[in-house]
């Protein structure tokens, strides 16, 4: 056994616009087995985020056993549930109504498919999208802790002996260890050994070793993925993330800077936070962002009057800009289902302009066609 302390976060979801076949892929060959394989490994302890969009989809395509799976391993102790964002927005660049409505939906929504033991203590922002403003929503609805990226300079690298907590909130901040995060999530590691061989480059003995991916990364990414996890978990002792504080109580104070896992130190300090989502050099993601912004003036304008307010919650999903950066994948399919949505969250809101309708389908009209110059219509996944 392994003596260093390793605690792993896995986050599921699938986007409301996702395709029911490519669902019901995903969930046969990752959510499925991975459940199946915590129930038979008692010991194995793991800190889980799924999104409420993806749980409303499980239990509409008929998994509800799944859900129960989950329900029980949260009893056993061995998984712990994290709060996040309902439908997978990017919160730094929402206004703090539309972060926190995204929050409390998230937890009113899990609660209903997964019941009363749905109690986030920690909180898990949609592609680790994290700012000072994201802190302080999180610090105001009650959480304990939330997950970021380690975007610190080689001068002030980040210690794994100790807690961190924000300067001005009594918020407790976990960072994931990049490193062996994306070695595990790209297949670089085939083994425990390999993993503890790269921990050993920036961790002592007596740390402990945070990762965090997606969790489609085992069975649906990698499909020999579920051998290296059986093989950590035989080999590494496990704890959940809100385990930690009572193990490591030196504390320390911090502001993380507004990052995503996608960006490197850099790009955090160069201002490119948001390189496959709102890349500078993207032709399609102004345009996009132009609608995105259209939508949430035009609905807020409205209060939560009309059918707008209910479709602009879904249309806020990050992924319609990751398919359309070209950085490398690109999906026209995705796209499309992305911007349908906050067309019609716009014109199905009461009061909306007869410009603003004509602005919002000129805007999808152009995204669509450029995309299809530049890229064509056959996926690049």
């Amino acid at each position: 056994m392994i003596s260093m302390i390793w605690a792993p976060v896995l986050h599921l979801y699938q986007p409301p616009t996702q395709f029911p076949k490519v669902l019901r892929q995903i969930a046969e060959e990752s959510y499925v087995p991975l459940v199946s394989f915590l129930a038979r490994n008692p010991g194995a302890k793991i800190t889980l985020n799924i999104n409420a969009s993806l749980t409303e989809q499980l239990h509409r395509f008929g998994y509800d056993d799944l859900l129960r799976g989950i329900r029980k391993l949260v009893q056993a102790g061995q998984v712990e549930l994290l709060g996040s964002a309902a439908y997978h927005p990017l919160l730094p660049r929402l206004p703090f109504s539309e972060m926190t409505r995204q929050i409390k939906l998230n937890e009113e929504i899990n609660r209903r498919f997964l019941g009363e033991i749905y109690q986030p203590r920690g909180f898990f922002p949609p592609e680790l999208a994290y700012s000072p403003r994201v802190g302080k929503v999180l610090f105001e609805l009650g959480y304990e802790w939330v997950l970021v990226e380690s975007c610190f300079g080689p001068r002030e690298p980040v210690l794994f002996d100790r807690v961190y907590e924000l300067s001005g909130q009594e918020l407790l901040v976990f960072y994931r260890h990049k490193d062996v995060s994306l070695a595990i999530a790209f297949g670089r590691v085939k083994t425990a050994d390999e993993v503890l061989t790269l921990s050993q480059k920036s961790l002592k003995e007596e740390d402990y070793l945070l990762t965090a991916m997606d969790g489609e990364t085992f069975g649906h990414h990698w499909k020999d993925g579920f051998s290296l996890l059986s093989d950590l978990f035989s080999r590494f002792k496990t704890v959940l993330v809100s385990e930690l504080p009572s193990r490591y109580p030196r504390r320390e104070k911090t502001d993380p800077l507004e990052s995503t896992w996608a960006a490197t130190f850099e790009d955090c300090r160069k201002g490119n936070v948001y390189p496959r989502w709102d890349n500078p050099g993207s032709p399609l993601h102004p345009k996009q962002w132009e609608l995105f912004n259209l939508a949430i003036s035009v609905v807020g304008r409205a209060g939560d009057k009309g059918r707008g307010r209910k479709l602009l919650d879904k249309a806020l999903h990050s992924d319609q800009f990751w398919w359309a950066s070209h950085n490398p994948h690109w999906h026209l399919g995705m796209v499309a289902r992305g911007l349908k949505l906050l067309v019609a969250a716009i014109t199905a809101t009461p009061g909306v302009q007869v410009d603003e309708c004509k602005r919002a389908r000129s805007l999808q009209k152009e995204i669509l066609e450029e995309g299809i110059k530049l890229y064509g219509e056959t996926p690049i996944i």
